[in-house]
């Protein structure tokens, strides 16, 4: 079948970014500081503001989002449940860093676990969330990277579930690729907005959960991110909000301050929505449907794009600057599968590629072979 080749699709199925068509850098936006960052539209991969996207850099605990998005995976598959009781071991207790304090042998449940993680970055919640699935934290990082090539992160190694180890970088284009696949779950949903919680509540262990996140305390349509920092990566935040429909997802890498990094979150996101729309046109159908069938019991089949037709435009301008491509047969020959792709939907603006899809044959039409057409003709004559 043939692959769909456009930028906006190859976005959607892959989260590989090419050249962007709208995108803003750094020098441009007189925007904060930091070392590398990116807004992405999340739906299309579109990339609206960017500084050193493909820069290779530590990014601490931002690699705890491959280890949610494993987790996220796990639990739909129901290999796990949040109702699992989940050991801590030895190596877990002596983790350092953001901690719950979990002593060896201590049993919780994984939804203690990952609230932990998820509300604040817990490292040996992590490695206890790690351990509990892949039997160690190094096979667990081995399904960290495979993931990550999945996901074509080409520019990625993890060097353990928390991000805490040397040797361990990413960039903010690749985080924000993982970032975008996580929010396609939404098992995590009602920890990531949580300002406060504890676990282990109620007891004499009692331990308080501070979110790290703190655009998760206030920003409008916010759906979760997450926070992290370290002496080697500086200052990291990523965040995905969601307003009217579109999902932005801004990543900041290196920010020499905490308030650098979330004045530069929060700019971003509101440019990108002061700016910026996902925009779903209304297609002309007398363009590509219907399409005449040569030697088909029926002389004419439906067509429609593959996928719904989105693309990023500036706030206004969809409807007025975007020209539309139909390249359809003037006909086709039978028999004619469901789904079969009889031609192809371009979309471009400042004459640029922003959209691509497939135009599919929306029924079957069988072939008029002379057994059908002489059983069609004699049911014609049996009518009178």
């Amino acid at each position: 079948m043939k692959n769909l080749i456009s930028f906006l699709t190859a976005a959607m199925l892959f989260y590989s970014f090419s050249a962007p068509v709208f995108a803003y850098t750094a020098e441009e936006s007189n925007l904060p500081e930091a070392k590398s960052f990116i807004l992405i539209e999340a739906e299309t991969g579109e990339m609206l503001f960017v500084h050193n996207p493909n820069e290779r850099l530590p990014v601490s605990s931002l690699a705890k989002i491959m280890t949610l998005l494993i987790i996220a995976e796990e639990l739909e598959a129901g290999r796990i449940s949040m109702s699992d009781d989940v050991p801590a071991s030895a190596a877990a207790s002596a983790a350092a860093g953001s901690v719950i304090w979990l002593n060896a042998g201590e049993i919780l449940p994984l939804s203690e676990l990952v609230k932990s993680v998820v509300i604040a970055s817990s490292n040996d919640a992590t490695i206890a969330l790690a351990e509990y699935i892949a039997g160690n934290t190094e096979e667990f990082t081995a399904l960290m990277n495979r993931r990550a090539a999945e996901l074509n992160m080409n520019d990625t190694l993890f060097s353990d579930p928390c991000g805490i180890s040397a040797g361990g970088y990413s960039t903010a284009a690749d985080i924000a690729v993982m970032t975008a696949v996580l929010f396609k779950h939404d098992v995590f949903n009602h920890f990531y907005t949580i300002r406060l919680d504890s676990v282990r509540t109620g007891t004499e262990r009692e331990t308080q959960l501070v979110n790290t996140n703190k655009l998760a305390h206030w920003y409008n349509g916010l759906l979760g991110g997450k926070a992290g920092q370290s002496a080697e990566a500086g200052f990291c935040l990523l965040n995905c909000a969601e307003r009217s429909e579109m999902r932005l997802i801004s990543v900041i890498l290196g920010a020499k301050t905490e308030e650098d990094r979330v004045n530069l979150c929060e700019t971003l996101l509101d440019n990108g929505f002061r700016d910026f729309e996902l925009f779903t046109p209304e297609l002309d159908t007398t363009q590509f449907s219907p399409v005449k069938v040569e030697r088909g019991i029926e002389k004419l089949v439906e067509a429609a794009p593959r996928t719904p037709v989105k693309f990023i435009a500036p706030k206004g301008q969809g409807g007025k600057s975007a020209k539309y491509e139909y390249s359809v047969p003037e006909s086709i020959t039978a028999p004619v599968e469901e789904g079969q792709v009889i031609g192809t939907l371009t979309v471009h603006m400042s004459g640029k590629q922003v959209a691509q899809t497939e135009l599919t044959a929306l029924h079957a039409v069988e072939e008029l072979t002379f057994i059908k057409s002489l059983k069609l003709m004699l049911k014609s004559f049996f009518r009178f």
